[in-house]
């Protein structure tokens, strides 16, 4: 073989070669050719994401990633909030038509290490219109390995503090958790032994409790019995309600009557008051002068106790006294003194 045919050969190799490279480039990164209805992502982090990734709808190859912004938290006056990274998203054209408000949008990855994407699941209501193109949505914020390591790192450190901190702590709860687990198992044997020397008994007591059981359907079922549909003691109500009835009826006119009764018994009580209170008036005019009476006679006793007045200078006077008892005397022996006087 020549020389010229073998750099032939090669150069045929080489185009092959490159050929199949960009056939396996444009597959494997689902390039479209930049085509596409336009669509805005926006979310905090793009996670990695860069143009040329897939986008894709319920997993099915939809679009590609045509720009990547950074935005730096700055507000957009269409959507009015803070824009940290705003992706473009070229999404086919009858493929955009199937998404409505409320859809979701989130970035994620082939695998746990694969190629960063955009993944699309239609939710949201269809009663509305599709989104139009050149919409902006809010995008879901990916899950992130890294964070997780950090936050996980951060609970594990902070629960091993707790632990070195509390240790002697933790030992006596759970030397106190196994003294108790130790109290129950024996018992719980203690128990088990019970039962199984008083089997007989507990049998025993389960009898008696069917025997009751038994006993209480019965005297349920006589007073059933009793009872019946009831109909005796909604008579008996009605009854009653009928006695109620006539006691209302009845008993108005006769407290009727009392009440005047007692009017007329409170007019004669006022009259038979008056009465006496006249009466005690004179009796106590009565009184007024009897007691002024005796305190006259007793003023007339003290004067004559004291000498005062003619009978009390007589009686006071003892010769005077005296001699008057002599001629009393003398004129009961001498009773002619009376007529004849010398």
């Amino acid at each position: 073989m020549s020389e010229r045919g073998v750099e032939l050969k090669v150069g045929i190799l080489v185009t092959v070669c490159v050929a199949l490279l960009v056939v396996f480039i444009v597959l494997l990164g689902g390039a479209s050719g930049g085509g596409g209805e336009p669509l805005y992502l926006d979310v905090d982090t793009s996670a990695a994401l860069k143009t040329g990734a897939p986008v894709k709808i319920a997993g099915v190859p939809a679009g590609s990633v045509t720009g990547v912004e950074y935005r730096g938290g700055e507000v957009d006056p269409a959507v009015g909030r803070p824009v940290y990274v705003r992706v473009t998203l070229g999404v086919d054209g009858d493929k955009l038509r199937t998404l409505h408000p409320g859809a979701r949008f989130y970035i994620t990855s082939q695998g746990i290490l694969g190629e960063k994407y955009v993944e699309i699941e239609p939710a949201g209501s269809r009663d509305g219109a599709p989104l139009a193109p050149g919409a902006i949505v809010e995008g879901e914020p990916p899950l992130r390995l890294e964070i997780m390591a950090l936050n996980a790192n951060r609970v594990l450190s902070s629960l091993a503090e707790v632990l070195r901190k509390n240790q002697g702590r933790i030992e006596s709860f759970i030397v106190d958790a196994s003294e108790t687990m130790a109290v129950v198992r024996r018992a719980a044997g203690r128990v088990d032994d019970m039962l199984a020397r008083d089997t007989g008994k507990v049998d025993q007591a389960l009898d008696e409790l069917l025997a009751i059981e038994g006993e209480v359907k019965q005297v349920a079922q006589k007073v059933n019995g009793i009872l019946g549909d009831g109909t005796a003691i909604q008579s008996a109500i009605a009854n009653v309600s009928g006695l109620s009835a006539e006691l209302r009826r009845a008993v108005p006119p006769v407290v009727g009557d009392v009440r005047a009764a007692l009017g007329k018994y409170a007019h004669l009580a006022d009259l038979g008051a008056d009465l006496v209170t006249d009466a005690k008036v004179s009796a106590l005019g009565v009184l007024a002068s009897a007691d002024q009476a005796m305190g006259d006679v007793k003023g007339i006793i003290a004067d004559i106790a004291s000498g005062e007045g003619t009978i009390g200078a007589f009686l006071k006077d003892k010769e005077l006294y005296d001699d008057v008892r002599e001629m009393m005397k003398d004129l009961k022996r001498h009773p002619w003194k009376f007529i004849w006087k010398e």
